[in-house]
């Protein structure tokens, strides 16, 4: 039974002897010696079990079966050709994809993300809000390339770059006692109750609050609710009540809410996470524009 195994080089020697009509003109044609080109040929026909070209003194034409052969194994360089620039591209980063996590307010990465897209403009990113705990797991799964949280869990395999710290402000509504105040502390809130989003960043500051407001005034009133932070902000306009926002809110404009700063050290870090066994060319990409950002 003739052996299926072919060298790729044996295709590209047969489809130059075609495309030239001649194992000499083919050999020249891919800078190899005649007699190297014509073994490869008579041993892939052996490998075939077929002759492929008809040999004469002006040179050769394919046969029957070496014309179906070659209309076949053009398909099949051009897939693969293809597929090499492809693979090629998604090295040099000129498309690919990204997935990642973001457990805290969007505007805060704004700058980072706006530089990426200049730069890396293929690349297409999904965004996936979610706390911080669920986001580190999906990175350890595999399901998120990356993603920006304010505590790092450390698996043995896993990376984290601290890019900055981020003060917390508190929102009241415009008609709060406290609106009128510079600044407030979190003894001066120990009888409010406190309005955090569900995914995201609130439960980092409900663990936040319960840790620091315990040991002052008792546990926290918190209410967790399903919704964005611009839906939040507006919820605290009507009453919910208040709540804490890290770095500038991003609905400023909303009617009916003031923005009161937090004396004292309050400030959450901003933290990236991955996996350093992730191949994806795209996350090291991204990697070094969130270096420059530090």
């Amino acid at each position: 039974m003739p052996d299926r195994v072919v060298d790729t080089r044996l295709f590209r020697y047969a489809l130059a002897s075609a495309e030239h009509g001649s194992f000499r003109r083919a050999a020249a044609a891919l800078h190899v010696q005649h007699s190297a080109l014509s073994r490869g040929v008579r041993s892939l026909e052996h490998r075939l079990g077929t002759q492929l070209f008809e040999r004469y003194h002006a040179g050769i034409r394919p046969t029957p079966a070496g014309d179906r052969f070659l209309e076949e194994a053009t398909l099949g360089f051009d897939h693969l050709r293809r597929a090499m620039q492809r693979v090629e591209a998604l090295q040099r980063c000129e498309h690919g994809e990204l997935t990642v996590g973001v457990s805290l307010p969007f505007a805060l990465l704004s700058d980072l993300f706006e530089r990426f897209r200049k730069d890396y403009g293929g690349i297409s990113i999904e965004v996936v809000e979610s706390a911080s705990a669920a986001s580190s797991a999906l990175v350890q799964q595999r399901r998120m390339d990356l993603a920006f949280v304010t505590k790092a869990q450390r698996p043995e395999a896993s990376q984290s770059l601290h890019l900055r710290d981020e003060r917390m402000v508190v929102v009241l509504p415009q008609s709060h006692p406290l609106a009128g105040a510079r600044s407030l502390t979190l003894g001066d809130l120990h009888s409010e109750r406190f309005v955090l989003c569900a995914e995201g960043l609130g439960p980092d500051i409900e663990e936040y609050l319960i840790q620091l407001m315990a040991k002052q005034a008792g546990v926290p009133r918190v209410q967790m609710h399903r919704v964005g932070l611009c839906s939040l902000i507006n919820m605290v306009a009507t009453g919910f009540g208040v709540t804490l926002v890290v770095g500038r809110p991003p609905c400023t404009a909303a009617d009916g809410v003031v923005i009161v700063p937090l004396a004292g050290r309050h400030v959450i870090p901003v933290k990236a996470v991955w996996m350093e066994s992730n191949p994806n060319p795209a996350l090291r990409a991204l990697l070094n524009i969130v270096r420059e950002f530090i």
